[in-house]
């Protein structure tokens, strides 16, 4: 995994509303792992790294346009995310959740979206977001509960989640096993004639590189809050091939069965084997066009996550 020179993030508490108040800070801390939520009343908010546009509160004026929205509660002045979709007409997939789930939607009162045309590449974002935010609505992607600011105000769909201090003991990892993970997956990567020059050429600073990876894998495994990157935006950039991917799961595969327990070895080769396929699907789309290219559309039939020629936004809902 490599965490891309210059990507965009959120700062810490950045568009926070200095009067928000205390329930709604230590939620939105506690909930997410970016820490803070953004504003609910500014025109621009950034969501798990990602940034959104406000120009409407009503969900009544959702744009024609391709892209992903987030239906939010606004909560002690920051926008708590309650459903996040996407669809090749935001119109057309916010007003699809809206009629399946009327009373939840309901309660909503921001309306966020950003327009992206590639099909393929909204799907692997909106992954990356149900699992960095946990909106109570949906139920595939995520990684934990929902945040607890929204208890009283919807039900989460996804039902009672385990306790993540139960799984991190079942597990028996520590963070020694996943600094060692780490630096000997790099360590066997940089001297592999395929991925090593692609790590060489895209980490300036192997330390800083060293600890973002072990926060991603400390988050994945032992449920801490310290990671604070988008893994997908981070390799856009690197001009990688399929045969990168195939030998990253490899490699990392059999650094995880001979650094870890079996049980932490095994979620996380699950994980990269899933993070290996959504990013293929973003980074690879059909016609051969860039991800970035302004024209590039998946117009892949009956894909779940779209709601053309049926109005059903995601296979969740």
């Amino acid at each position: 995994m490599v965490e891309a020179k210059g990507m965009r993030r959120s700062s810490e508490g950045s568009g926070v509303r200095r009067g928000a108040s205390a329930q709604g800070e230590a939620a939105g801390r506690n909930a997410h792992g970016r820490g803070a939520l953004p504003s609910a009343d500014g025109a621009v908010a950034v969501f798990a790294g990602v940034q959104f546009i406000a120009p409407h509160k009503a969900l009544d004026e959702a744009p024609d346009v391709p892209g992903l929205f987030i239906l939010a509660k606004d909560i002690g002045g920051r926008a708590f995310p309650l459903y996040v979709g996407e669809g090749e007409s935001v119109a057309v997939a916010a007003e699809a959740v809206r009629e399946i789930l009327p009373a939840e939607t309901a309660v909503a009162d921001r309306f966020f979206f950003m327009e992206r045309p590639n099909g393929r590449l909204r799907t692997s974002a909106l992954k990356e977001l149900v699992g960095e935010l946990n909106p109570p609505l949906n139920t595939v992607d995520r990684t934990g509960p929902a945040a607890t600011a929204l208890a009283g105000l919807v039900t989460d769909r996804a039902g009672p989640w385990p306790d993540r201090a139960s799984t991190a003991d079942e597990m028996q990892v520590s963070e020694a096993d996943l600094e060692r993970l780490v630096k000997e997956f790099y360590g066997a990567a940089g001297a592999d004639p395929v991925l090593g020059p692609v790590f060489a050429a895209a980490i300036p600073d192997w330390d800083e590189h060293y600890r973002v990876v072990q926060n991603f894998w400390s988050r994945t495994l032992l449920g801490t809050q310290r990671y604070s990157g988008m893994p997908f935006a981070a390799h856009v950039s690197l001009n990688l091939k399929p045969e990168h991917f195939t030998r990253w799961v490899a490699l990392f595969s059999a650094t995880a069965h001979r650094v870890l327990p079996a049980v932490a070895a095994a979620r996380a080769i699950a994980k990269v084997e899933h993070m290996s396929t959504c990013f293929q699907a973003g980074l690879f789309p059909p016609g051969g066009m860039d991800v970035g290219h302004p024209h590039a559309h998946s117009h892949a039939p009956g894909h779940p996550h779209r709601p053309h020629p049926v109005p059903v936004p995601r296979q969740d809902v």
